[in-house]
């Protein structure tokens, strides 16, 4: 099984290639683009973001391609907050959209019983799963992201390790992995 998860942002977004087998996962790709908020509009941040995004997927496709895409929601307070996250979002979905590759939905079950679906997992809940607390550091994610994947590369950033969290939030959940 193979699992392509994005820590979506404007600024900084990082992207993670998990690949499972025989319950163990490992990451095999991981990448990061920064744009500059001073110097760019959001137009050209969000092609920038694309274009990254573009050339990664790719390198990485691969004959087999991904069983799994899936990025972390998003709920900022404010247009401000919103706007940057959802142009990358876009960026990213076209990109992705080239290759026939679509996200995930994430359903889970509301404390009334009822289902809900979101585009993924908040960053609280990734934070949860694969770390125990929903106010996890970054630090701890990066940290729970070496033990699941026995990964002892470096993180060029912590969007890097947010990535690997968001598909290994997935994969704890969906019990395709051993925890």
């Amino acid at each position: 099984m193979r699992v392509l998860s994005w820590d979506t942002s404007l600024s900084l977004p990082g992207v993670a290639i998990i690949e499972v087998k025989n319950g163990k996962p490992r990451i095999t790709a991981l990448s990061h683009v920064k744009t500059d908020s001073k110097t760019q509009s959001h137009g050209l941040r969000a092609d920038i973001v694309e274009s990254w995004a573009t050339l990664f997927i790719a390198e990485h496709i691969g004959k087999n391609g991904f069983d799994v895409c899936i990025r972390e929601d998003f709920n900022g307070q404010s247009s401000t907050q919103n706007y940057p996250v959802f142009a990358a979002w876009s960026g990213i979905e076209r990109a992705m959209d080239k290759f026939g590759l679509s996200f995930v939905k994430w359903t889970e079950e509301t404390k009334g019983g009822r289902k809900k679906t979101s585009l993924g997992p908040s960053p609280s809940k990734v934070k949860l799963i694969v770390c125990g607390s929903g106010k996890a550091e970054k630090e701890e994610v990066a940290e729970a992201v070496r033990n699941y994947t026995c990964y002892t590369g470096e993180f060029a950033t912590p969007d890097e390790s947010d990535a690997a969290g968001i598909g290994l939030a997935y994969l704890i959940r969906e019990g395709l992995i051993k925890t």
